[in-house]
C-alpha cells in the first residue's frame, strides 16, 4: 500500500481517520473509512478493526430508526385523525391532510436512507470482510441465502428447514471446522441485524403485520447460521454469544410476532450462560452480565404476553 510523506501507509490512515471519527461522533464518516479499509486490506480484519465497522454501523442506524419511529407514531396519529373526522370537510381536516401527506413522505425519505446505508453494509459484509474471514464457508453462504428466498408458510417453516439442513454432513462439518469462529458469530450476527432493520421499516411489514418478508426470513437465517457457529464454537457465557442470542430473541418477538419463541432462545441462552459466567470483574464478565439482565428483563415481559395469549385463546375455545 502507498506510504504517505510521514510514513504512514494507507490502510494505518483510513484506521486513524475512523477513531477520529468515532471521537467526535462523524458515524457516517466512521462508516466510511471503515468500508474503505474492509475493501482496500487483502487479509481479514482484526478485532479492533472489527469492532470499529460494527460501532459505526450501529451508531449509523440507530438515529435514523429513532428518527423513522417517531414519524410513524406521528402518521398513526394523523392517520386516526383523519378516520375520526371521516369525509367532513372543515380548515382543520385540511391541515391534517396535508400534515399526514407531509409526514409520510418524510418518513419514505428516512426509510430510502435506511435501505441505502443496510445495503451498503450487506455489500461490504457479503463481498469483502465474511470472504476474507473465512473464505472455506463461501457455499455455505450461498446456500443459505437460497434457503432464505425460497417461500415458507410461516417462519417454523423456515427454521425446519435450516435445521434439515445444518443436520446435514456438508453444512455441519463447515461450522464444526470454522476457523475465525467468533469473528463469524459477530458478522453473521451483523447481517442478521441489518436485515432485521430493513424488515422494520418495510411498508410490505408494516401493511401485513404478519411479520413476514424476504428480509425478515433472510434475518432469520443469518441469526440461525450465527447460532450454529457460536454453539459449536464460543461458551454459553461468552457476550458475542449472549447478544445474539438477546437480538434474535428480540426479532422473533418483534419481527415475526412469535413471542413463545422469543422467549425459548433468550431462556436457553441465559440459563446455559449461569453455569459457564466468566471471571468476575473481567470486562466479558461485565459485558456479559449486562446482556444476561436484559434476557432477564425480556424474558419476564414475554412470559406474561404468552400466558396472557393462552388464556384468552382457552377463553376462545370455551
Amino acid at each position: 500500500f502507498a506510504m504517505s510523506s510521514d510514513g504512514v501507509n494507507e490502510l494505518e490512515a483510513l484506521l486513524c481517520k475512523a477513531q477520529l471519527a468515532e471521537e467526535a461522533r462523524r458515524f457516517s464518516e466512521m462508516l466510511q473509512f471503515m468500508r474503505q479499509l474492509a475493501e482496500r486490506k487483502e487479509t481479514a480484519l482484526s478485532v479492533k478493526e472489527r469492532n470499529l465497522f460494527g460501532i459505526a454501523s450501529k451508531n449509523v442506524i440507530t438515529g435514523r430508526r429513532v428518527s423513522w419511529r417517531i414519524l410513524m407514531a406521528k402518521e398513526n396519529q394523523l392517520a386516526d385523525k383523519l378516520h375520526k373526522i371521516g369525509d367532513q370537510k372543515s380548515v382543520d381536516s385540511v391541515k391534517i391532510s396535508h400534515s399526514f401527506k407531509q409526514c409520510q413522505q418524510y418518513r419514505a425519505s428516512i426509510e430510502k436512507e435506511i435501505t441505502r446505508i443496510c445495503l451498503g453494509i450487506i455489500e461490504v459484509l457479503t463481498k469483502h470482510i465474511i470472504p476474507k474471514t473465512n473464505a472455506s464457508i463461501a457455499a455455505l453462504n450461498s446456500q443459505v441465502e437460497v434457503l432464505a428466498r425460497e417461500t415458507y408458510k410461516d417462519a417454523r417453516g423456515l427454521e425446519d428447514q435450516l435445521s434439515n439442513f445444518f443436520q446435514g454432513e456438508d453444512a455441519g462439518a463447515r461450522v464444526l471446522r470454522a476457523v475465525c469462529a467468533e469473528d463469524l458469530v459477530f458478522y453473521y450476527k451483523m447481517k442478521g441485524d441489518i436485515f432485521r432493520y430493513l424488515s422494520e421499516t418495510a411498508s410490505e411489514y408494516r401493511e401485513r403485520k404478519s411479520g413476514r418478508t424476504d428480509d425478515a426470513n433472510m434475518a432469520l437465517c443469518w441469526y440461525y447460521v450465527a447460532s450454529e457457529v457460536a454453539k459449536a464454537h464460543l461458551s454459553p457465557a461468552d457476550p458475542i454469544r449472549l447478544g445474539l442470542a438477546l437480538n434474535f430473541s428480540v426479532f422473533c418477538q418483534q419481527i415475526i410476532s412469535a413471542p413463545a419463541r422469543a422467549c425459548a432462545v433468550a431462556k436457553d441462552a441465559f440459563d446455559a450462560a449461569v453455569l459457564e459466567m466468566p471471571t468476575r470483574g473481567s470486562i466479558k464478565h461485565n459485558d456479559s452480565t449486562m446482556i444476561m439482565s436484559i434476557l432477564r428483563d425480556n424474558i419476564t415481559t414475554w412470559t406474561k404476553e404468552v400466558r396472557k395469549d393462552t388464556n384468552i385463546s382457552d377463553e376462545k375455545s370455551r
